[in-house]
């Protein structure tokens, strides 16, 4: 694609992504480059993120730059700072996509996964907003889009941390959007639900059925469209929508119950 054929706002503008190089975060390169965006992509796999990076600047005549980053360490969340400040790019969007999961009982699960898990979805979120947000504001145009979960809503059992993450990150966003408002910067939460992704398998959570939920290609297409026209929330499919809707008016102590019955029966909890 020619960028003659993007959106000419967008041309001198580059997108963030964190977690890059598979999953929902490589399939937001894709969007972000058709839409004409410049891509500054970070993961921890070399050959996949340059390979992310080169099919996006062929397929769509866009820049590219790359940085490797482990952002469960907190000195590979600062040299990514400091990489983003020695070569200062008008970032339009910052994707805060990066993050994994881990199951199993709170008291028998492994603490140092658990601090790298909210190294990665809490403390690299707010040094990469901190970092991004103020050129956005001076500029008065920038769009944050943060991938939480439908579990940000609700208590989750056997998942307490992860749970917990993508529940601040819910809160965090909602206010900061808040006090955004008028700045010309908009804050998105993109809340899928069960994704064809390798998050699973990570985390240990059998694979019974490869084909359920949704693409990572399908949730990019509607997180791109809706955070650029400034949505603050995106739940993608009903049965997503109907666990939220389940999960914000249900008693807690009624819905904790519910989610593990849910989870024993895909087998998450075993």
């Amino acid at each position: 694609m020619d960028l003659a054929n993007t959106d000419p706002n967008n041309r001198d503008k580059w997108a963030l992504i964190t977690g890059a190089s598979s999953g929902i975060g490589r399939a937001l390169a894709y969007e972000f480059a058709a839409e004409g965006y410049h891509l500054f992509l970070t993961a921890r796999n070399r050959q996949a993120l340059e390979a992310v990076a080169s099919d996006c600047a062929a397929k769509f005549t866009v820049q590219t730059q790359i940085h490797l980053a482990d952002l469960t360490r907190h000195d590979e969340i600062d040299s990514l700072i400091r990489a983003l400040s020695a070569a200062p790019l008008a970032f339009g969007v910052l994707v805060n996509n990066a993050g994994f999961g881990v199951k199993g009982t709170f008291l028998g699960t492994d603490l140092g996964q658990e601090l790298g898990m909210v190294s990665v979805q809490v403390d690299a979120i707010l040094k990469l907003t901190k970092a991004v947000a103020p050129g956005m504001v001076a500029r008065k145009q920038g769009h944050i889009l943060n991938v939480a979960s439908v579990y940000s809503f609700a208590p989750v059992p056997y998942q307490t941390v992860y749970g917990a993450c993508k529940s601040f990150l819910w809160s965090f966003s909602a206010a900061l959007r808040a006090e955004l408002n008028g700045t010309g910067v908009t804050v998105t939460v993109l809340c899928p639900g069960v994704t064809q992704t390798e998050f699973r398998a990570r985390a240990g959570i059998p694979e019974r059925n490869k084909s359920a939920g949704a693409s990572p290609e399908d949730i990019a297409r509607i997180a791109v469209r809706r955070t650029l026209r400034g949505d603050i929330l995106i739940v993608p499919g009903l049965p997503n929508k109907l666990f939220v809707f389940m999960a914000r008016h249900l008693p807690i102590s009624v819905f904790h119950h519910f989610i593990t019955l849910v989870n024993n029966l895909r087998g998450v909890n075993r």
